[in-house]
């Protein structure tokens, strides 16, 4: 059952590239193929409890316990609601000439390709699976990227390729020193995450230090971390913006993910332990403050929200840095808000840039006047993902706030309040003039379609829920993914 959540992905795929397949029929079959995905994932979950028998399969490369259950689970969810989206907003784009119909096919398979990739990179039973999934998903998102065929997405997709692929290879430089160190050990040579696990105690400190210090680097350069995020804003603001939604919301957790696997294998050691929490504090830090102060700055509305995302990454590595149980939870609750609230920022943007043909903050005022519900709900979001109640940012950073009190880090609770605030501002200022400013100019004539009013009430309304009733929802969920990544300390 395990191999149909991503075999699902891959045959609508190879589908949606036939010839014969009409456009509607291609969006049809890329929102089956997520909608199955989604129910293999709930049908594997329900045949037992992951947290006490992991499920496997695919001949033992697929394996899914508690921590890749909850990611597995984010993913799939947040791409249902973007397949859902896509066809309203790919559609307006062909009315208006942006790109012709005969490749709405192409962009399908693309994005299924890609969500496959992710899917894989959260199942992996191994760590050079979860390497060659995640340098998969690489390959097909360079496309999504260059979607449009204009120079300024060229560019971003090849700076996003090059950047990326000096990552991963840091990441493999990494995962051999693992292996080399395992040699030397004398223990047997498996990616295979138990293996690591149970012979952890066994490698030398040296070794595991610096294979970890490559693999962070490399795998963090895809999660977004300063300096490390070169490619994001561009990456963002180029891509459709179904494609934006997926990256700021799955792609960067799929990378998060990829780190988090070898976080146990470290805290078994009290030495490694604490390099790799004060790798994840620093660049927690500067990942945080960087992004903050760059928001007001942006004129894009994309590449403010892809600055926010990278603040939001610092946050979340701050509450791994951090660690023990608050720590993480901290870290896991503001992972699973940002990627719900943030493709929700990118839909409602995504349709006032459709009205009003652009996506430049100063030339876009009055949405809450001539489109009022998604004009001053998009205020409302984009202070969410600062921290604002009723969404679970909030929740999630007072929880960070407490651990870092709790465990005497003053400091990173000082820093974390002032950034924080100053990433409010800027986005409650960047979006109220949009939403309330003079409105100037006129509007496209858009249509947005029943499924692309849905996705969008629909994900607003799961991260209220999620933020409003939070700790009865998430906490069965976290607490066991929880006890996953602290196995070894």
């Amino acid at each position: 059952m395990i191999e149909l959540i991503v075999a699902f992905p891959v045959v609508s795929a190879l589908a949606c590239l036939l010839p014969q397949l009409r456009p509607r029929h291609a969006e049809a079959v890329a929102m089956a193929g997520a909608l199955l995905s989604l129910l293999a994932l709930l049908a594997t979950a329900a045949t037992g409890d992951v947290s006490a028998q992991p499920v496997s399969g695919l001949f033992g490369i697929m394996r899914m316990d508690s921590l890749g259950l909850l990611f597995t689970a984010v993913t799939s969810v947040v791409a249902l609601f973007v397949f859902a989206y896509s066809p309203g907003y790919m559609q307006e784009e062909v009315r208006e000439g942006v790109f012709e119909e005969k490749r709405i096919g192409r962009y399908y398979a693309l994005m299924l390709f890609f969500l496959a990739s992710m899917l894989l990179v959260t199942l992996a039973s191994d760590l050079l699976t979860t390497w060659a999934a995640l340098e998969s998903t690489t390959l097909a998102s360079v496309f999504l990227i260059s979607f449009y065929n204009k120079k300024e997405s060229v560019e971003a997709a090849w700076k996003y390729f090059i950047t990326c692929s000096l990552g991963i290879t840091l990441a493999l430089v990494g995962l051999m020193l693992l292996a080399y160190g395992m040699q030397q050990a004398g223990v047997q040579e498996s990616f295979a995450w138990e293996n690591v696990l149970a012979n952890a105690q066994k490698i030398n400190t040296l070794y595991l230090k610096i294979a970890f210090a490559f693999i962070f680097v490399g795998y963090g350069t895809k999660m977004g971390l300063v300096p490390l995020h070169v490619w994001l804003p561009d990456a963002h603001s180029q891509a459709p913006t179904p494609v934006s939604a997926l990256l700021s919301g799955v792609l960067l957790n799929a990378a998060l993910y990829s780190i988090l696997r070898l976080y146990p294998v470290a805290a078994q050691n009290p030495e490694v332990a604490a390099f790799i929490s004060s790798l994840f504090l620093f660049f927690g830090v500067i990942s945080l403050a960087l992004a903050s102060l760059r928001l007001y700055s942006q004129e894009n509305y994309k590449r403010l929200l892809a600055y926010s995302s990278v603040e939001n990454m610092g946050i979340i590595a701050l509450g791994v840095g951090i660690g023990g149980p608050l720590g993480m939870l901290a870290a896991l609750f503001h992972m699973v808000s940002h990627s719900l609230i943030k493709p929700l920022a990118f839909f409602m943007g995504g349709i006032i840039s459709l009205a009003y043909g652009t996506k430049e903050i100063s030339k876009i005022s009055g949405a809450a006047q001539k489109m009022p519900a998604i004009g001053q709900s998009f205020v409302l979001v984009n202070i969410g993902i600062a921290g604002s109640i009723p969404f679970g940012a909030f929740i999630s950073e007072i929880i960070l706030l407490a651990a870092a009190l709790s465990t005497g880090n003053y400091a990173i609770a000082a820093l974390l309040i002032i950034f924080t605030t100053v990433a409010f501002g800027t986005l409650l200022m960047k979006s109220s003039h949009m939403a309330f400013g003079p409105f100037a100019g006129s509007l496209r004539n858009i249509r947005p379609g029943l499924l692309m009013k849905a996705s969008v009430l629909g994900l607003f309304l799961l991260a209220v829920v999620l933020g409003l009733f939070a700790p009865q929802l998430l906490l069965g969920l976290l607490s066991p993914a929880i006890s996953v990544l602290l196995r070894g300390s």
